[in-house]
């Protein structure tokens, strides 16, 4: 890892090559010509909602991420920090994925391993805790439709279903075990109390509108951003997609999220969001 770590501009190609042989498989398979026919009728304004998007959502991220890393009680980055945080962990070039530039960075901001480990773990659960009742009410709108035969069912239920059920029976589980873990402990121990740590601290954001909603109100307008972005990418190649649609099939896609995932999600993103929306 620390061979890997010491080469960023190698990895940053090899991260493109894997992306460029995903996308090439899927262009092969599915056909170019829709893509080659999108650029003869361009649409200026969508290709602008594209780049806005995926821009406005990288500040939105940057500003939630601040908010919870200083919340109750921890690091106030500043946002030369927080860009540069963000930015890298969102990159090509990151072998363990971005929540492990998370961790190392705010040890060494903290000077606290066992506390960097928790926020890290309550940004990655803030990141679908915010996503995923959204997609449980876009799954529902579509079900509740007369006509879904253009969607696949076996993508709606489980959001609709396993979302507010999975939602209440963790926080019982969580409200259950935080009093008797240790986060400091080592092995699996350690690491179970850390989660449940984490994840209460993101239940606390909730329970404290002043501070921790900018948190949350900074993860939701990243995730709207991205959506956008999305949407608007998919209509200017042709694909006729409704809003719930495009929230339904965008969650599924990054049910891995790109900063959980090794090289900024190159070749997984690609191939997980292809079929998200095909179904």
């Amino acid at each position: 890892m620390r061979y890997l770590h010491g080469h960023p501009k190698a990895l940053t190609l090899v991260a493109y090559l894997i992306a460029f042989v995903a996308v090439g498989a899927i262009a092969l398979s599915w056909g170019v010509a829709g893509f080659l026919a999108a650029w003869h009728h361009l649409h200026p304004l969508l290709l602008a909602w594209v780049g806005g998007g995926a821009l406005v959502g990288l500040f939105a991220y940057i500003v939630a991420y601040r908010a919870l890393m200083h919340f109750d009680d921890g690091p106030r980055l500043s946002i030369p920090d927080a860009i540069r945080i963000v930015a890298h962990g969102f990159g090509p070039f990151v072998p363990a994925g971005g929540f492990d530039v998370d961790k190392r960075a705010l040890h060494g901001l903290h000077g606290d391993s066992c506390e960097a480990g928790l926020r890290v773990f309550a940004i990655g659960a803030m990141e679908l805790a915010v996503l995923a009742p959204a997609a449980c009410v876009a799954a529902i709108v579509l079900l509740l439709e007369s006509d879904v035969h253009h969607v696949d069912e076996s993508v709606l239920w489980p959001w609709a279903v396993c979302v507010p059920v999975g939602f209440v029976v963790g926080f019982w589980l969580i409200d259950r075990a935080r009093r008797g873990v240790d986060p400091r402990r080592a092995g699996l121990a350690g690491a179970w109390g850390r989660a449940v740590r984490g994840a209460w601290m993101l239940a606390d954001l909730g329970r404290q509108p002043l501070d921790g909603w900018p948190a949350l109100l900074g993860m939701g307008a990243y995730w709207a951003a991205d959506i956008l972005s999305f949407f608007a990418a998919a209509r200017f190649l042709g694909v006729p997609l409704s809003v719930p649609q495009a929230i339904v099939a965008y969650a599924t896609g990054y049910a891995l999220t790109r900063r959980s995932l090794p090289l900024g999600g190159a070749g997984v993103t690609e191939v997980l969001m292809t079929f998200a929306l095909h179904w």
